[in-house]
């Protein structure tokens, strides 16, 4: 399969690269790790300005009309700079289901609004009884009139706290085992009864617990239809499983080049360390892992860009992609030493980002055990 990309997309990975080493100098991750937005606004409108938040948008609503491996490429450089921002919870789990299941009045008020940087969206499916599984969905919207009461509680809401739109995912009548029953629903900033709690993540990254207490929302804020929501979860889900494994191949793709880099100049012996031949196999091992994270990761959302389901595809690269940044971010630290550890020092950043990509979205046995039934069929 050809992976080749097009001279636009060679040309927004060199803009996006030199985009991200000019106004993410690690100075300034570490003050956004530590604020209470978690990201730039300043930062947010330049990446509106590049056309990069209406990239997946389609230039009827004032986006660029891209596809998602233009979003893959864009997510393997967050990865690579390890940049705090609402850009995934906003361009894979806001818009990606708005354009597959949204009304032609959401996709009107709202994507020119994400492409023009004046709104952040995320979804919120993760429940403490649920492990992306429809019939454990306990959050529940009540039919009230013309609209719905929403009660619940969501966990891992990526930048709930500063969403303008967060698309909640409820039950809303009994739900099977095959999605039936499950809707999800716009809530707007401010509406009255949702909840914040921040939680501490392993990346350092700005996820929520939201609760819903008697959240009112009408019909117009449906996404989709009524109880059949599912297949858009799903959908979003899948399609924000692979992308998320590029940016996980940009994590681990900047830690082996950090590791190549020190052991090329680290004088032990009186040689550089690079130069033994046990450091060599175990950099030839980290590169190993991020290539076959790079074919798989990108073979996924290649063909899901061709409109074809790739579920299998995916958990074989989630399930790849998940244990091999473990190894690489491992053997980085190994490699460095006692260097690795210091929080002074970058590598720590991508270490952080490995930890948490490994669990979100499934962990690799998760993974594995959807593939088993298709390969022993």
């Amino acid at each position: 399969m050809d992976f080749a990309f097009s001279e636009q997309q060679e040309l927004l990975k060199k803009e996006a690269r030199n985009f991200f080493d000019a106004e993410y100098p690690k100075k300034l991750v570490k003050e956004l790790e530590e604020s209470e937005p978690g990201y730039s606004p300043e930062i947010w409108k330049k990446m509106a300005d590049l056309g990069w938040l209406g990239l997946i948008v389609p230039e009827d609503y004032g986006g660029v009309g891209g596809d998602l491996l233009d979003l893959a490429i864009l997510f393997e450089e967050v990865g690579k700079t390890a940049c705090p921002a609402p850009l995934f919870s906003t361009l894979v789990f806001g818009v990606l289901p708005l354009l597959e299941g949204g009304s032609e009045n959401q996709k009107k008020e709202l994507l020119s609004k994400v492409a023009d940087g004046d709104a952040i969206l995320t979804m919120a499916i993760n429940e403490p009884e649920t492990d992306y599984k429809p019939e454990f969905i306990t959050t529940r919207a009540v039919k009230d009139g013309d609209g719905f009461v929403i009660n619940g509680t969501k966990l891992f809401v990526p930048y709930a706290h500063v969403a303008d739109y967060i698309l909640v995912v409820a039950a809303t009548s009994e739900v099977s085992a095959d999605g039936k029953g499950i809707t999800v629903f716009l809530v707007k900033k401010g509406a009255e009864g949702v909840g914040f709690v921040p939680l501490v993540t392993v990346g350092a990254d700005k996820q929520s617990e939201v609760t819903l207490k008697d959240v009112r929302v009408s019909a117009d804020d449906i996404v989709g239809k009524v109880d059949e929501g599912w297949a858009l979860v799903e959908s979003t889900i899948r399609k924000a499983t692979a992308l998320q494994c590029v940016e996980t191949v940009g994590v681990m793709q900047q830690a082996l080049a950090m590791t190549a880099d020190y052991t090329s100049n680290r004088i032990q012996f009186g040689r550089p360390i690079g130069s033994f031949q046990a450091v060599q196999h175990r950099l030839a091992d980290m590169l190993t892992d991020v290539e076959g994270s790079r074919w798989t990761s990108y073979r996924a959302v290649s063909l899901m860009n061709k409109g074809q389901h790739a579920g299998r595809e995916v958990a074989i690269a989630k399930a790849w992609t998940g244990d091999a940044c473990q190894r690489v971010a491992y053997a980085a630290q190994h490699l460095h030493g006692g260097i690795g550890m210091d929080l002074d020092y970058d590598l720590h950043y991508y270490f952080q980002w490995a930890k948490s990509r490994e669990l979100n979205l499934g962990a690799s046995w998760n993974h594995l055990a959807s593939i088993e039934p298709v390969v022993r069929g």
